[in-house]
């Protein structure tokens, strides 16, 4: 996936052929504009307006209690980035590329990471001083009760349930399994899955107290406490149990240093049943030789929130390889862009 500016007509195409336009410019300031935008039309309950039918700005700023202009300059912003069209006679309405997303009533709906977005908003405003430094925002270090919490492990949510079927079809366990264990595993939605597609098992989450205090919730909503079990601990110094059919590591590596991802791992091996199955979900950084993409975005933001690392493939291979384990597949994950799903046994 790559990020970039579109020419609309042929001058502005010559323009970018030649390099006769400042493109940082461009990026950095039509980046920031789309983006508020679009946080804003879920903050400001545009997206939910919409969802009855085309109306007017004047109507629908009334029925949000905004500004009239105001509202009309942001739903000829939100046409831009292409969330909103614009039909005869002045209503506005959703795209309909845009409904599947935008539409609090669908199951794909991402509004609450858009909401979260303005927690992620003030990390990278600190992000000169982490490069300065290295002392990365410490995002697993707020208190229990704080507010972004919440916001954090719903935005997660709602981007596991796009693919969970995928990732927990693609995870085999041994015949009969009945226990598995999602470390920091926070909303629980892909243990929920593969519990849902093989009878008879059940899952434990152990995350810190925060993020399991949400989770258990969102489960709890789902009617799925019967299935999965949060238990609040930190996964580097809890004790984990066992023996576990299936041990699932999603998106967690990149917060921490080699030395402990290995040891980590080495603390699953011992949970881990002699036929278990070890479900790694994680974004892997391309190296150097690879053509440039916007992927090395994300290893800067894991850098920014968590001051360690997004690996290599061959980084990770040697981690598992380190604590006794094989890869035996390797796959891309389509409903979560840049992720990799690894599945490895014991050596």
């Amino acid at each position: 996936m790559r990020l970039g500016l579109k020419a609309d007509n042929l001058l502005e195409r010559v323009a970018d052929w030649f390099n006769l336009a400042p493109q940082p410019v461009a990026q950095a300031f039509f980046g920031m504009m789309a983006s508020r935008t679009l946080m804003a039309g879920a903050r400001l309950g545009v997206y939910e307006a919409l969802t009855d039918g085309p109306v007017s700005a004047e109507t629908l700023a009334e029925r949000l209690k905004l500004s009239q202009e105001g509202t009309r300059t942001l739903l000829e912003a939100l046409i831009a980035c292409e969330a909103v069209e614009r039909q005869r006679g002045g209503r506005y309405r959703l795209a309909p590329r845009a409904r599947r997303w935008l539409d609090p009533r669908s199951p794909r709906y991402v509004g609450a990471f858009l909401e979260f977005n303005y927690a992620q908003w003030d990390w990278w405003n600190g992000l000169e001083g982490v490069v300065r430094t290295g002392q990365a925002v410490d995002i697993h270090g707020f208190a229990p009760d704080d507010a972004r919490w919440r916001d954090y492990i719903h935005a997660m949510h709602q981007l596991a349930r796009l693919a969970a079927p995928e990732v927990a079809a693609a995870i085999p366990l041994p015949r009969g399994a009945k226990q598995v264990l999602d470390l920091g595993g926070a909303h629980g939605w892909f243990a929920a899955e593969l519990c849902l597609r093989n009878r008879g098992l059940k899952a434990t989450v152990l995350d810190l107290e925060g993020s399991a205090r949400v989770g258990r919730e969102i489960i709890a909503s789902a009617g799925l406490s019967h299935l999965v079990t949060h238990h609040e601990g930190d996964i580097l110094t809890a004790e984990l149990g066992g023996p576990y059919d299936g041990v699932m590591l999603f998106q967690v590596m990149h917060h921490l240093s080699p030395a402990q991802n290995v040891a980590l791992l080495r603390r699953v091996r011992a949970s881990l049943a002699p036929r278990g199955t070890l479900a790694v979900l994680e974004y892997l950084r391309e190296s150097v030789d690879t053509p440039t993409s916007a992927a090395p975005l994300i290893g800067l933001h894991y850098f920014l929130t968590s001051g360690a690392a997004a690996y290599t493939p061959a980084e990770v291979e040697g981690f598992l390889d380190d604590a006794g384990f094989r890869i035996e597949n390797s796959r891309p994950i389509r409903h979560l862009p840049l992720q990799t799903l690894l599945v490895a046994r014991l050596d």
